[in-house]
């Protein structure tokens, strides 16, 4: 049975055997490939509708692989085994579940500690996610230790001469930080610390989150109107 990082995006895709996403549109497939005892996950923005694979697709790809590689060593992050042509990566499987598919109260304090100390190493290799908003892209490994997946909304810390990015990669931070307090809120509110209860009564409400995420919906909206036949 051939290693999978030796397999062309054809081969990869014929020893698919669940699909986590169905593409179409804007949306990548999200597969898991398996060979043998090896298994993967397939991200392939191959399938989106052609406009869009064809301006989008390969720097999505080619952006959330630079990600990956700055975050390559860091725990609760799936590695980059390789990106697989223009449209594609092929990314290590966490076996787990969603934390979008966890019942109210179903996580642990431990996990929101480890959760914050994985939140802190991201920020501390220079990455922001900006979108652990999304339950989806948070999950709950087999052995009940957080991961954080999908980066294709990070945010890169700047050179140190550029405040103005520097600031704002201190603002998404933050955000990923209050993106943990909600998850809490909705899970053990009663653990929530003072801090975290001002950090959710800030949040949402100056200038640069409205302005931030007008911004990333009329972009996204723009960009599904020209690019493809469906959202």
């Amino acid at each position: 049975m051939p290693a999978l990082e030796n397999l062309g995006l054809e081969d990869l895709r014929a020893r698919a055997v669940k699909t986590f996403r169905q593409g179409g549109g804007s949306r990548p497939d999200v597969l898991l490939i398996r060979s043998g005892d090896e298994e993967a996950v397939l991200k392939d923005f191959g399938r989106t509708d052609p406009w869009f694979r064809r301006v989008v697709g390969p720097l999505s790809a080619r952006r959330e692989a630079r990600a990956l590689e700055q975050l390559r060593g860091v725990r609760g992050v799936p590695r980059l085994l390789r990106r697989v042509g223009r449209d594609a990566l092929l990314l290590e499987y966490i076996p787990g579940t969603s934390a979008r598919q966890v019942p109210p109260g179903g996580l642990t304090p431990q996990f929101f500690e480890r959760f914050y100390r994985l939140v802190d190493r991201l920020h501390e290799a220079g990455v922001a996610h900006c979108d652990l908003r999304s339950t989806g892209n948070i999950m709950v490994g087999t052995d009940g230790e957080p991961h954080a997946v999908d980066f294709a909304a990070h945010f890169r810390r700047g050179r140190s001469w550029n405040p103005v990015t520097r600031w704002m990669y201190a603002k998404f931070c933050e955000a990923d930080r209050v993106a943990v307090a909600r998850l809490k809120k909705s899970h053990a509110p009663e653990l929530l610390t003072e801090p975290e209860q001002q950090a959710l009564a800030r949040d949402r409400k100056t200038w640069l989150e409205r302005g931030a995420r007008l911004i990333g919906k009329s972009v996204r909206n723009v960009s599904r109107w020209l690019l493809t036949k469906r959202a």
